[in-house]
């Protein structure tokens, strides 16, 4: 919005004047000038690939960190997977047939597992309830028992007599039960 020479409010400019077209440049005299010299083109080089190298893998692998390696010891475990992967780098099948194993891998998400984890180990965040069930996984349950094969079978125990045991029930337990007894 504009206020015109009238003192009018207009929304269009300037009302009253006619708008003014400028002039195209005059480029009649452009061509007539001194001749421009082509400067020589000298032929672009052709780009050559880079040769292949032989990848040294065994030094590849032997730069790997520990934890690293680790998983791609237990990836390349499964029977399957490591042999698609000498299919896959065929020039590379004697350093991968190294990790093969003899059982499937099981993959997870991570996520699976902490929303699990959470449900079995409630703790104030994820990474606590996921600490916990790594922590229980990673622990080994040993069959061995410190007991005689011969002791395991028997009741008694090293306090004495088992409280859970029936006693033969005297007259003044009896007695006692049925409050006909005083104790003295």
């Amino acid at each position: 919005m504009a206020i015109g020479p009238d003192q009018k409010v207009t929304t269009t400019g300037l009302m009253g004047e006619k708008p003014t077209m400028p002039k195209a440049p005059d480029l009649s005299a452009l061509g007539k000038g001194q001749p421009q010299q082509a400067a020589p083109q000298k032929p672009a080089p052709i780009a050559q690939r880079p040769k292949p190298q032989e990848p040294n893998i065994e030094s590849k692998v032997a730069g790997l960190p520990r934890e690293l390696l680790a998983k791609v010891d237990s990836f390349l475990a499964d029977p399957e997977v490591n042999e698609a992967m000498q299919q896959i780098a065929p020039e590379n099948a004697s350093m991968i047939a190294q990790f093969k194993g003899n059982e499937n891998i099981v993959a997870l998400p991570e996520k699976a597992l902490a929303m699990w984890a959470v449900e079995k180990y409630p703790r104030e965040n994820i990474q606590e309830s996921f600490m916990d069930f790594i922590t229980e996984l990673s622990e080994v349950q040993s069959d061995d028992t410190n007991v005689p094969p011969d002791m395991a079978t028997q009741t008694d125990s090293m306090m004495g007599e088992d409280p859970n045991v029936d006693q033969e029930i005297t007259p003044e337990m009896e007695a006692i039960d049925q409050d006909q007894e005083e104790l003295a």
